[in-house]
């Protein structure tokens, strides 16, 4: 110690007030944590709490909706209705009963004997720009036709988009590959489950694509316009083409027919509440969601 100071420069005097302010901020940050920041719910104040709208697992590991109406995109798919039309797009009500010419016609695929000519048709009431235009529609037409996936990847059948104009005199195209307005669809189809379906009409030979189906979707395919609008397409024409039942999911977790009513579930037993002469009967078994006649390919049965 020099002149009474410490070696350190600092009294004992000092010490002691350094340390004493030290334990009363100390206190302080204590009793903020505790008290004054915020809690485990969120933050105090004018700030928002944080909340989740679905918690995850506690092994941290991505949480999967149940039957496919689970959590997807935007979201709010548990809150839907069996059969609901999804949010999303405007799409047309008014009808007008009648249909512009659409698409490139000469495409020709498959190798079977049993022939469809078919035409793409859009109702004159409808506004297709939303969704690509005219051509967009008749070009997802002919592609999913096309697939090999698809009803063309049947060695009995093939198919060819034609000029209606250019057929023998008399002559009309096997199939009527229309896009229509949610009136035209219930006039057509009828209004039978209370939902928004599409619907072959054999006496016309018109497989009718429901606008509304085709800018929303389906609660099944979670969001999936692409996929859900090739089902719709293979359906329909499923039933043009001569396939008159729907089908049940037969494997649980296995890929759904694709003349099964995936518009409106997955799950045997979910379409039989809606369509009980169905052949679901109370089967538990749920599907997943499919648009191929031939998800694995041409030789898949």
């Amino acid at each position: 110690m020099v002149n009474g100071e410490p070696r350190g420069g600092l009294t004992f005097r000092q010490v002691v007030l350094i340390t004493a302010i030290f334990v009363v901020v100390t206190l302080l940050v204590m009793h903020s944590l505790i008290n004054g920041l915020g809690s485990v719910e969120g933050v105090k104040g004018d700030a928002k709490a944080v909340t989740r709208e679905a918690p995850g697992p506690a092994d941290g590991s991505e949480q999967n909706g149940s039957n496919g109406a689970g959590e997807h995109g935007a979201g709010g798919y548990d809150d839907l209705k069996l059969g609901e039309l999804p949010p999303g797009g405007k799409y047309t009500t008014k009808g007008s009963g009648k249909f512009r010419t659409v698409g490139e016609p000469g495409k020709s695929f498959g190798e079977g004997k049993k022939k469809f000519t078919y035409v793409v048709e859009v109702e004159t009431t409808l506004k297709a720009s939303a969704y690509g235009g005219d051509d967009a529609f008749a070009a997802m037409v002919d592609a999913t036709l096309s697939n090999p996936k698809s009803w063309g990847g049947d060695p009995r059948f093939s198919f060819q988009h034609v000029d209606e104009k250019k057929l023998k005199n008399g002559e009309e195209p096997d199939l009527r590959i229309q896009l229509t307005s949610t009136e035209t669809t219930a006039k057509t189809c009828g209004d039978t489950y209370g939902i928004e379906t599409s619907c072959n009409y054999p006496a016309e030979r018109r497989v009718v694509l429901n606008e509304a189906r085709w800018v929303r979707g389906a609660i099944p395919f979670e969001g999936d316009l692409g996929a859900y609008r090739q089902y719709m397409i293979n359906h329909e024409v499923g039933h043009g083409v001569g396939h008159k039942a729907h089908k049940p999911c037969t494997r649980d977790g296995g890929l759904a027919p694709v003349m099964m009513q995936q518009t409106i579930s997955l799950n045997n037993a979910e379409i039989y509440k809606i369509n009980p002469e169905e052949p679901f009967g109370h089967d538990s078994k749920t599907c997943r969601a499919n648009p191929w006649v031939f998800p694995y390919g041409p030789k898949d049965s």
